[in-house]
């Protein structure tokens, strides 16, 4: 038993290995490897640069956000004074 997992391990490695291997299999998209002129390709590249805007403008939002609660935080305890969070009742009735 253990040795057929090793054989199956060993002929998916192979198979990946030569599968990679081919130029035709791993030929690039055609951003990457087709003609720079081509209406497809200037269509990708307006479509990854907007994609990559949408992603910045998310991580801009989110870092604003969390500035906003820094901000708020800080205001809050200007205005009150902290106070434990915690009591410590000793003894007696409740």
């Amino acid at each position: 038993m253990r040795r057929s997992g090793w054989m199956i391990s060993g002929v998916s490695a192979t198979v990946a290995a030569v599968w990679l291997g081919l130029p035709a299999v791993a030929a690039a998209c055609a951003t990457c490897f087709g003609d720079p002129q081509a209406p497809a390709t200037k269509g990708l590249n307006n479509a990854i640069l907007m994609l990559l805007g949408v992603v910045g403008l998310v991580y801009v939002g989110i870092g604003k956000l969390f500035w906003e609660f820094r901000k708020r935080s800080k205001k809050l305890e200007e205005q009150q004074p902290v106070r434990p969070r915690l009591r410590l009742i000793h003894g007696g009735k409740h």
